[in-house]
């Protein structure tokens, strides 16, 4: 894998075409939700332990950490391929079905006609310019109402039938949900534990972490910790207040263990972060 490759994936969000040749000889994982569709020729992949072919028909969601490879392809093989942070879809998907958020992590391959097709590919344009200049002014917010926008139009495709393989959630559960994510919203400036919030909902924390996987796929200690790093991020960006005062506001004991988070989240520390953002 090339050195440009290489700096390409590991961005927050970022638009390839690409052949995927690049991993033939060894299984990609990413942190992030990739969207894939087919633009010429015909592959086959194999998602996690499963083979699906790959052509114009077809749209591929992959939710985070989901192994891709590349096993054989005609010569004029390419497709495109969106990356996102899953805290992009948060928004939009609270005020979608539950279940819903519960297949889009589940259903890997998505098929399209042909107006469909043009659609994404215009999505796709969208996508890449959005993120061309990723990391200045207004692309963050530019790129999650692109990813909200992308996720409705695949609530668009789900019909009764899809609906109906997958399990539905109780009304109590998608209630506790929603208070969680109005809890978070709250106090995620003081409060960073789960059992707090478990508390306030008067559920345990097992039980939350029930709830939350069951409808984002994701523990709730890792909803607030990417909600705290994306309000970190966005105060960063501002460059009107120092780092100590911005892990003040954010409620961590001091500007070393805000730092450690954000360099566990991020691979960078916010010194680092902001340096590139001014860039």
């Amino acid at each position: 894998m090339d050195e440009k490759l290489s700096s390409l994936l590991i961005q927050e969000c970022f638009y390839l075409r690409t052949s995927l040749d690049w991993s033939a000889e060894m299984e990609v994982r990413q942190d992030k939700c990739l969207v894939m569709a087919g633009e010429k020729g015909r592959g086959t992949l194999l998602v996690g332990e499963e083979e699906y072919v790959v052509d114009k028909g077809v749209v591929l969601f992959l939710r985070p950490e989901l192994p891709v490879r590349k096993l054989r392809s005609s010569e004029d093989f390419a497709v495109s391929l969106i990356a996102f942070p899953p805290f992009m879809m948060r928004e939009c998907g609270q005020r979608l079905e539950p279940r819903f958020m519960l297949l889009l992590f589940t259903k890997v391959v998505w098929t399209v006609d042909a107006r469909k097709r043009k659609l994404f590919h215009n999505f796709c344009e969208l996508f890449r310019f959005a993120t061309a200049g990723y990391g200045s002014g207004y692309t963050r917010e530019l790129a999650t109402s692109l990813v909200c926008s992308l996720i409705y139009g695949f609530y668009e495709l789900v019909d009764a039938a899809q609906f109906g393989e997958v399990p539905v959630e109780s009304s109590r559960a998608r209630e506790l949900f929603r208070r969680f994510m109005e809890l978070l919203h709250e106090h995620l400036m003081r409060e960073h534990e789960v059992q707090f919030y478990a508390g306030e909902l008067c559920i345990s924390a097992k039980y939350l972490t029930q709830i939350t996987k069951g409808i984002l796929g994701h523990t709730p200690k890792q909803i607030i910790d990417e909600t705290l790093l994306q309000e970190a991020m966005r105060l960063l960006d501002r460059n009107d207040s120092s780092i100590q005062e911005i892990s003040v506001s954010l409620g961590f004991p001091d500007q070393s263990y805000f730092g450690r988070f954000f360099k566990r989240l991020k691979q960078v520390s916010p010194q680092q972060y902001r340096l590139r953002s001014k860039r």
